[in-house]
């Protein structure tokens, strides 16, 4: 037994013997590279992304766990270097992807706040989580927009689909002109609405974002939006003490913007802005079917960040819970500003999609000239989606109900047999510069904004002051509205002709007078094929289904199959997908 205690003492000590020699060696090779055997050699190797230092170091017994003054670890350094390789070594030994440093940010934060697109890009393939919270109770795409990363957004938007119209108002009212364009081409919406009612662009009127409030206006913003208090951008703009921002909300206050707009000059605007804004056929993404989107009527739409107002002061916005409807915050974004059309971008026109055929060979998207059709009466395709997409390596959830995976990019996927492979664009209803604030004995009352607002009695025969608008009838009807609990209420009512067009609509008191119905552009991601659509029409699929549209809201179309009562909703991809 003597003997044996003696043999075991004697390989200990030889080991540790042996330890010593190995740990001096690794220590000797780690400096002769230009580093030390401390946190701060290693998170200089992390930042020189050089992995073969790293593993001597982790080999030699270094804690590999170690954090910096910050509080955060090897993969939040690595991923704020941009350090690809490195990250890797450190996933391969077995790190979290997604595990929390300094304010309860993940690596992927970390590479959002450093601006490392590429990075994020690569966390993102990895399987990081893009939905976790920070300690301030911001997502890593709220991150991207306060910090200005224009690319990072690009990254992030496809995988916070719900969460664009809340990016929109942030990146409004912090000002980040490219940020909105990013958001809006991913489909964020410019009639997005704060709880108070507030707009993208009275957002950036409010804060003094000249640049941000003028791209806002060229892709669709309306000047003359209300909150729930009346205000307008303008008016807020003034309030503030941004009078030249006013002035350039101002301009357009004039006779020839009061006009009304025809169904086929809404789709061509429509589908020029997609074709200067769609990426080449290779970059589209497929999760647009219809299938994707699939919801109730009344299912909440966007997930909230919650708002607190200062006085005076612009907006804030934090961690929060979700809501829906009208005039409530809504989560995600659209429109973009018109710029360059990359060489290969296809050039199908819009189509109204009353009316029209949807469908076609599958197969990749080519570009081609289509005429502008209209959804009430059309037939639709029900076989699935086959455009080439770029999509990660795995098919995410998001994607339109595609089964399998994808070893590689570019890569044929095809959903489900039922899903209609409809993707819906763009929206645009067109707010005038007139609201009916009352109507009584034949008599409206109208208020007409601009640099000196005023308010002007009209009635049957009269011509609204500056303006080709001819008031044909004023009258009140009773309607039944979910505002009254769908009771019958008595609501007055202005017909108006456009005498240079021969247009006539109906504006209704207390309700935004518009210059055309609530348009959505759809496309069909097998042809290319575009229509609009409106509330109320009624299209059939191949297989003699029925449905209709029930409703078109700014970030959703909502269709409802008539046989089997199904609601679906379609919402706002934008030109990227």
């Amino acid at each position: 037994m003597a003997f044996l205690r003696i043999l075991f003492v004697c390989a200990l000590v030889f080991g540790l013997s042996n330890c010593r020699k190995k740990s001096e060696t690794v220590g000797k090779e780690v400096r002769e590279a230009g580093y030390a055997m401390t946190p701060e050699g290693w998170f200089g190797a992390i930042r020189d992304n050089d992995v073969a230092v790293l593993r001597k170091m982790a080999q030699g017994g270094f804690d590999v766990k170690t954090k910096d003054a910050e509080g955060d670890g090897a993969m939040h350094v690595a991923a704020a270097m941009g350090a690809k390789e490195a990250a890797e070594f450190f996933l391969n030994k077995g790190f979290a992807i997604d595990t929390k440093g300094a304010k309860g940010r993940t690596p992927l934060m970390a590479a959002v706040m450093a601006d490392r697109p590429k990075m994020v890009q690569w966390l993102l393939r990895q399987g990081a989580d893009p939905k976790p919270k920070d300690d301030d109770g911001f997502i890593a795409l709220m991150l991207a927009v306060t910090n200005g990363g224009k690319e990072s957004v690009e990254e992030l938007a496809p995988y916070h689909r719900e969460d664009l119209d809340s990016a929109l108002l942030m990146a409004s009212l912090v000002g980040e002109a490219e940020v909105i364009d990013a958001l809006t081409n991913y489909g964020a919406s410019v009639y997005a609405r704060m709880e108070d009612g507030r707009t993208p662009l009275m957002l950036a009127a409010q804060n003094g974002h000249r640049q941000a409030a003028a791209l806002l206006i060229d892709i669709g913003a309306s000047r003359f939006a209300n909150t729930e208090g009346g205000d307008t951008a303008q008016s807020l703009a003034v309030a503030a003490g941004h009078a030249e921002l006013a002035k350039l909300i101002e301009k357009g206050f004039s006779g020839d913007v009061l006009a009304l707009d025809s169904d086929e000059e809404v789709a061509e605007q429509m589908g020029e802005y997609i074709d200067a804004n769609q990426l080449v056929p290779e970059e589209l993404a497929v999760e647009g079917a219809l299938a994707a989107n699939q919801g109730d009527e009344g299912q909440q739409i966007a997930n909230i960040e919650s708002i607190s107002v200062e006085p005076g002061a612009g907006t804030s916005l934090g961690a929060g819970g979700r809501t829906a409807g009208d005039g409530a915050l809504i989560g995600a974004a659209a429109g973009a500003i018109i710029g360059h059309q990359p060489q290969g971008t296809r050039t199908e026109s819009s189509a109204n999609l009353d009316g029209a055929i949807v469908g076609g060979a599958a197969g990749e998207i080519v570009g081609r000239k289509e005429s502008v059709k209209s959804l009430g009466g059309a037939t639709v395709s029900v076989t699935g989606v086959a455009v080439r997409a770029k999509l990660p390596d795995e098919v995410s959830q998001n994607t339109a109900g595609a089964t399998g995976t994808v070893a590689e990019s570019d890569t044929q996927v095809s959903a489900p047999l039922e899903n209609l492979p409809l993707v819906m664009r763009h929206y645009r209803q067109r707010e005038l510069p007139v609201e009916v604030k009352k109507v009584s004995g034949g008599v409206a009352s109208l208020n007409l904004p601009g640099p000196q607002p005023k308010q002007v009695q009209v009635s049957q025969g009269e011509t609204i002051p500056g303006s080709n608008i001819l008031v044909v009838r004023v009258f009140s009807r009773m309607e039944q509205g979910k505002l009254n609990a769908g009771a019958p209420i008595e609501v007055g009512v202005v017909e108006v002709e456009d005498k240079a067009s021969g247009l006539k609509r109906e504006w209704l008191e207390g309700r935004p007078a518009s210059g055309h119905d609530p348009v959505a552009l759809v496309e069909d991601a097998r042809t290319g094929q575009r229509y609009v659509a409106k509330p109320g029409q009624k299209f059939h699929s191949e297989d003699g289904r029925e449905f209709i549209v029930n409703d078109v809201r700014p970030s959703q179309l909502v269709i409802e199959d008539v046989s089997s009562g199904e609601v679906r909703t379609l919402r706002l991809r934008g030109p990227r997908g």
